[in-house]
């Protein structure tokens, strides 16, 4: 999906009170909160077949639910 459409999605159902996170690889990703994971365009979970680090990058990127608690946040995931 195009990264500006999904800003467009998340800020509906942002609206209706359901929180979200969006996973990018570049900047001017404008949606309610994203985390940045520094891997190749077009892999936000990683490299596939890597089961732990796909759990990785899924539970730091709910953890931004709670870190980031102000819709438009941005940070770079700790993986």
């Amino acid at each position: 999906m195009c990264h500006r459409s999904v800003g467009l999605v998340c800020n509906a159902i942002e609206e209706r009170g359901i929180p979200t996170v969006t996973l990018a690889m570049e900047h001017g990703v404008e949606a309610p909160r994203v985390g940045f994971v520094p891997f190749p365009y077009n892999l936000p979970m990683g490299e596939p077949g890597d089961g732990e680090g796909h759990r990785r990058v899924a539970l730091a990127a709910l953890a931004l639910l709670h870190g980031l608690e102000e819709p438009g946040e941005v940070e770079l995931l700790e993986l």
